[in-house]
């Protein structure tokens, strides 16, 4: 069976799931357009550190053929296709180019996306989607508070997208798709019916282990945000700046722009991390920071919780908390004595463990290609 993971790498969950399939026996690989700061890295990747566009897009159109004649199953990851996908607002990386320019680029991109979905039509391919966050995302996912301050709409129009877009993509490869999963719950408010939550896929759970805790008298939080708007870091940054001027030792440990190599040495040297205080769920860097037996602090809530197993729910062991509890809970933690952060540091690595084994999370797709295949009365080696 051959599968094709692609066309980005985000949160390495593509590159997981492709190298525990070939564990089971699969002929996968994951292909990301190019490499990221982060360094999470692909199997394959479309075009190189110095190479120009001109050359990312040849590589693209021989991907869609490759697919045409050797896949079994595509994987599209980040809900998009190989394709670029453009909102009806201008993304940031188009703005350099002129409005001619950025005319033609999204003609081409109309033009090879609708060859791209014939290709999954005229011969065809098993589909599967996975939905990461904002390739979904729409204003009613979020809370009530965030839909009515205006939050929710700047989280989606930032990259050139409107709540009609992302809709309008979601119906285009819901029309190919014959699974589609989301990692997180919120997402599945406004997917398809019969979409389902899947939980990441993190290599970290494999090397779970409680890391010695720092004795010093400073207390670090440290927060790793992608993005400031959806992680809420502009609340964070008030919170510490808060309790600093209260006269608690404190320090707050900014972790942005560099890579995963660098994040997880700072990780090591904190005392409490934070996630995020807007979207209602955790991203994957809350499992590495578990995997070391830190406590993490995000906000769960939302509609979205619905959508999770109940014993899933039951097990977890990140902190709720938003903007308006923060503070409490981070002294919560600075109270805690060595007996109790072990207790719950345990209990992340056994979350880790119930809930985002790499290897049981694959052989759960792994299952699902299969199913599909046999229902199509097709097989594959």
């Amino acid at each position: 069976m051959k599968v094709f993971h692609c066309p980005s790498q985000i949160g390495g969950n593509p590159a997981v799931l492709a190298k525990h399939e070939r564990e089971l026996g699969l002929d996968s690989i994951s292909i990301s357009e190019k490499s990221n700061y982060i360094g999470q890295s692909s199997d394959s990747l479309l075009s190189g550190k110095n190479s120009g566009l001109l050359n990312l897009e040849v590589q693209r159109i021989k991907l869609i053929f490759n697919i045409l004649t050797k896949a079994d199953i595509v994987h599209l990851n980040n809900g998009r296709f190989i394709t670029p996908f453009f909102g009806a607002g201008v993304h940031p990386r188009e703005e350099k180019f002129s409005s001619i320019l950025r005319f033609l680029i999204r003609m081409y991109a109309k033009l090879l996306q609708q060859f791209e979905m014939s290709v999954y039509r005229l011969n065809p391919k098993c589909i599967f989607l996975t939905f990461q966050g904002s390739d979904a995302r729409e204003t009613k996912c979020f809370i009530d508070k965030y839909q009515k301050n205006g939050l929710a709409e700047s989280v989606v129009s930032r990259s050139g997208n409107s709540n009609q877009s992302i809709r309008r993509k979601k119906i285009l490869l819901s029309e190919i798709a014959d699974k589609i999963y989301s990692l997180n719950p919120d997402l599945l408010e406004v997917l398809p019916k019969g979409a389902e939550f899947l939980p990441y896929a993190t290599e970290s759970t494999l090397q779970a282990k409680v890391l010695p805790f720092i004795n010093r008298e400073e207390f670090v939080v440290g927060h790793a945000p992608t993005h400031r708007i959806v992680k809420g870091t502009n609340d964070v940054i008030d919170v510490v700046k808060k309790m600093r001027s209260k006269g608690h030792n404190v320090r707050l440990e900014l972790i942005e722009g560099v890579s995963r190599q660098e994040a997880q040495s700072k990780f090591e040297g904190i005392d409490l991390f934070i996630d995020q205080l807007v979207i209602g769920w955790y991203g994957v860097v809350s499992l590495e920071v578990l995997a070391i037996g830190r406590p993490v602090i995000c906000f769960l809530g939302g509609r979205g919780m619905r959508f999770v197993p109940k014993a899933m729910l039951n097990e977890l062991p990140m902190i709720n908390a938003d903007s308006n509890t923060l503070e409490n809970k981070i002294i919560s933690v600075m109270k805690m004595n060595h007996e109790e952060r072990i207790r719950l540091a345990e209990r992340g690595i056994s979350y880790l463990k119930n809930w985002h084994d790499p290897r049981q999370i694959t052989q759960r797709v792994v299952n699902d290609y299969k199913a599909v295949l046999s229902r199509r009365n097709m097989s594959c080696v």
